[in-house]
């Protein structure tokens, strides 16, 4: 009892502040400013107040202070309050067979957000049926312009600006109908697996980019090993349009899985992890020049991303990026929507500055052997190999 009523008589400290400033984010210089000069004045009053021992009952500034800390460590310990247009029941997604995806989508939809991007994202659709884009030949074979979680991400990539989505998936859909993009996959997954063609025989040799499991999510994860890979000779030796079919159809079947795991979960599921394994482990020479040779390729292909298949990108892992990576990365970086860019960790060598982090969307062990440690040993098994293609190659 001696010693409890000995702590209470003790000058109240003003450390319980710092984890208020650190609350709030204050990490301008003039917030900081302000923080020193009131933690100071504190101290000032305290030793003053010390001083005086008029009494041993804490005084009023003391009193409002402790009150702050104490209301402050209840909220910390007590469970946030729900929304208040939170569902009062949970989510139970039990669709039935007979209705509709697209009505099933919707269900998703309005559970997931809140009631005026609901009411933004009911507007985009309607100005995009009174834009007469349900009936755009790039819908045949799938309901594009129909399928909200689809509207969802144009209009997030737009701002939420209704004009701009709708002209923005009026040129998705135009680009996709010009180019005949379904039936070129079509062709290129027939190709590539039989290896029929010259180009798919010549991508699956030189190829950078491998599936590497399921994230946390239940979606594909795909590892790209860019610094392994001579994509100028690629195209040169097939051709740019089938660079850009490699990359597409791989986002076509993740968007494909995402869209059968939302009708499975009924979760809201849109954008994807992506790994990049930018090594310069000296298996492939000329680490520089065949990236900046990349910039051609990667420089048309970039906006029909953007274009195409806009917010995909939950995060996107840059890893065991080598000093000259930055040369390179300040080319690819004015590619790049802001927003794209805000969604990318740059990572240095060491495994341990990243894996930790990737551990959060996906299971270490889905991370291939080489990246999950820096046994150099390891390098030599590391899959997809990549390497320079030789003039002729596509010929073989």
């Amino acid at each position: 009892m001696a010693e409890k009523s000995k702590a209470s008589n003790e000058p109240w400290s003003p450390s319980c502040l710092n984890d208020f400033w650190s609350l709030l984010g204050c990490e301008d210089e003039k917030l900081k400013q302000i923080r020193r000069e009131r933690r100071l004045d504190l101290l000032q009053s305290l030793r003053r107040a010390s001083s005086k021992q008029a009494c041993d009952s804490p005084t009023e500034e003391d009193q409002r202070l402790r009150s702050f800390c104490c209301q402050r460590r209840r909220r910390k310990a007590s469970p946030p309050k729900a929304r208040p247009d939170a569902a009062a029941t949970p989510w139970v997604w039990n669709p039935k067979p007979e209705e509709d995806e697209l009505a099933l989508e919707w269900k998703i939809v309005e559970h997931e957000l809140d009631a005026e991007s609901l009411r933004r994202l009911r507007e985009f659709r309607q100005a995009v049926a009174a834009a007469g884009l349900d009936a755009h030949e790039a819908c045949c074979k799938a309901p594009i312009a129909q399928r909200p979680g689809t509207l969802l991400r144009y209009l997030r990539a737009r701002n939420w600006d209704l004009a701009a989505a709708t002209k923005m998936l009026q040129d998705a859909l135009d680009w996709r109908r010009d180019f005949r993009l379904d039936e070129k996959l079509d062709a290129w997954r027939a190709e590539w697996r039989d290896g029929s063609s010259g180009r798919a025989r010549l991508w699956r040799k030189y190829g950078y980019i491998k599936y590497a499991g399921l994230d946390f999510e239940g979606l594909p994860v795909y590892l790209h090993r860019t610094s392994q890979c001579d994509a100028n000779g690629l195209v040169r030796e097939g051709g740019l349009e089938t660079f850009i079919l490699y990359h597409l159809v791989i986002l076509e079947d993740s968007f494909n899985a995402a869209q059968e795991r939302m009708m499975k979960t009924g979760k809201l599921i849109t954008s994807f992890l992506e790994i990049y394994d930018q090594g310069d482990y000296g298996q492939v020479d000329g680490y520089l020049r065949r990236g900046m040779k990349a910039f051609e390729p990667y420089k048309a292909m970039i906006p029909i991303l953007d274009k195409v298949y806009p917010e995909r990108i939950r995060v996107a892992f840059v890893l065991r990026c080598p000093y000259v990576f930055a040369s390179l990365w300040r080319v690819v970086e004015s590619l790049l929507p802001p927003a794209t860019v805000k969604k990318i960790r740059i990572k240095g060598y060491p495994a341990k500055t990243f894996v930790s982090e990737i551990k959060e969307y996906m299971l270490e062990s889905n991370l291939p052997p080489h990246l999950r440690s820096d046994d150099r040993s390891l390098l030599a098994a590391a899959e997809p190999w990549g390497g320079w293609v030789p003039v002729g190659a596509g010929d073989e």
